[in-house]
């Protein structure tokens, strides 16, 4: 009997998903099979996963900056202000108040 395949077969060679994921726990004991992957992202709680993930709609890279973490490293383009000249600041050298502004507007922004 002859299987036709469509879109390909999952790759089992290399690493699963879980294993850079933001959402995941994995804790592993010393044989190969003690391994235990807790996955965080769904809404309803903590799901145990047994089997290596090829492909995940809630996957998010762990080796990417959250949002907070790149307003902090942002320059910021102030406006002209009485003799100060419009330039670039860092997010990081304004004060907490228009801080926290420019915050609530780019979250409002995305929406």
């Amino acid at each position: 009997m002859r299987v036709k395949v469509y879109g390909g077969t999952p790759s089992h060679s290399g690493q699963g998903l879980c294993e850079s994921c933001k959402h995941s726990t994995i804790t592993r004991g010393q044989r190969l099979e003690d391994e235990i992957i807790r996955c965080e992202a769904q809404a309803v709680g903590t799901t145990f996963v047994t089997f290596i993930v090829t492909e995940c709609t809630a996957y998010l890279d762990a080796a990417l900056p959250s949002y907070p973490e790149l307003f902090e490293k942002a320059w910021i383009l102030r406006p002209r202000d009485g003799k100060k000249e419009a330039g670039f600041v860092r997010s990081s050298d304004l004060p907490a108040k228009e801080r926290w502004e420019l915050m609530k507007d780019m979250h409002h922004f995305e929406e």
